[in-house]
């Protein structure tokens, strides 16, 4: 029997490109199947930045988090392209408003004592953001952002240039498991290998609709505003932050294009089926509430939406993601529905999957997000996005 690679990865978008990424670093043949292109805006994998923070991740998540800064390094070591920018973040809002205490409250468990800055330093550090009377501000110095787009290209194409292959505009439509191998089926073709590896995203209940319970999908609109000093919005003077503001919780992200910065709400979201359901064009309605709290809080930026773009991503009933072995499939693995916040994982959770795919174990335990826990349980959608 003729193997076309020791593993195949299925889906090469935020998950799937750094999982061939650390194979192909540990020597592995490994082939990749992407049915769109290296990079590309319809997954979840899109939107120019995405936060990132270590000091506060959810309990469960610490293990992963403990080893994603020294991850995205060596990805931008090996790649030569700077994807991670540590900037510091913000926390602010209400000190009983949800967000703000569960922040504190991750921040404690994780051993963080939390930073608190004053209204005056506030005003004298970051003049941006206009402040309620009971508005609290936590600083998180580790935090910052991370350039999607070009991680993902940066792990694919660092892949191939180490001997993994990628077959571009290929849909995997079917996985098999034989004995000791993998098959893998297209439209027109088939591919051996000894194992596979799903991380098909928003896609995965296309693939795979018996043997996982139903996905919900959900269909975030991002939004961009020009701002009037753009030396006052660069990374080194208006870091990340999240806020509550009139009930609603914002998040925004420093200047990359001159001029213009991400602000957006965390959540609300439609949800539908699947993701060709998915509509790519946002309508006036949507953008109204964060354009009015721009003007609101945020006095130099004008409140005009010049840009959105729309972000899709797979969500399960308790907002934590499918890690590891797919239910009845002794050699697949599968990593999908991130629930919106997956990005600052994602060279983590390729690790895992190299070490599932490679040694059949990993040294962090997955119970937590075991692919089969939701059989014959009654599904209800947790809602809560990263930005």
């Amino acid at each position: 029997m003729h193997l076309d690679a020791e593993v195949g990865v299925v889906g090469v978008g935020t998950m799937g490109s750094m999982t061939l990424w650390q194979l192909a670093r540990r020597g592995v043949s490994a082939i990749g199947f992407e049915q769109f292109a290296l990079g590309h805006d319809r997954g979840a994998g899109a939107g120019e930045t995405r936060q990132y923070g270590t000091d506060y991740p959810e309990l469960e998540t610490q293990p992963i988090m403990a080893r994603t800064t020294e991850l995205y390094r060596q990805l931008e070591a090996d790649s030569g392209m700077r994807l991670l920018h540590i900037t510091g973040g913000l926390t602010i809002g209400p000190a009983d408003s949800d967000w703000v205490t569960q922040t504190v409250e991750r921040l404690q468990a994780a051993g963080n004592a939390p930073v608190i800055i004053s209204h005056a330093d506030m005003q004298a550090r970051f003049p941006q953001h206009k402040l309620a009377a009971d508005d609290v501000v936590l600083w998180h110095a580790g935090s910052g952002f991370l350039r999607p787009e070009h991680a993902i290209v940066a792990a694919g194409t660092t892949a191939e240039r180490l001997g993994a292959r990628i077959v571009p505009g290929t849909e995997i439509t079917k996985v098999e498991q034989g004995s000791g191998y993998v098959t893998l089926y297209s439209n027109d073709h088939r591919w051996l290998v000894r194992r596979a590896v799903v991380t098909t995203g928003p896609w995965t209940w296309d693939l795979l609709p018996d043997l996982l319970p139903s996905g919900d999908l959900g269909r975030l609109v991002l939004t961009w505003f020009p701002v009037v000093d753009g030396d006052a919005f660069t990374p080194e003077r208006f870091p990340t932050f999240v806020r509550v503001a009139n009930g609603i919780t914002i998040y925004g992200m420093p200047q990359i294009a001159p001029g213009t910065v991400r602000i957006a709400l965390v959540g609300p979201r439609s949800k539908f089926a699947r993701p060709d359901q998915l509509e790519r064009v946002a309508m006036p309605h949507e953008t109204a509430t964060i354009a009015d709290l721009v003007a609101r809080w945020l006095p130099g930026v004008i409140p005009s939406v010049i840009r959105t773009g729309i972000h899709l991503d797979a969500y399960t009933p308790d907002g934590q993601p499918l890690i590891g072995r797919l239910p009845g499939y002794q050699d697949v693995m599968l990593a999908a529905a991130f629930c919106g916040h997956g990005f600052a994982k994602a060279p983590a959770v390729g690790a895992i999957l190299a070490d599932l795919a490679t040694n059949e174990r990993s040294d962090i335990c997955l119970d937590p997000w075991a692919p089969d826990r939701f059989h014959g349980l009654p599904e209800e959608v947790s809602v809560r996005e990263d930005s």
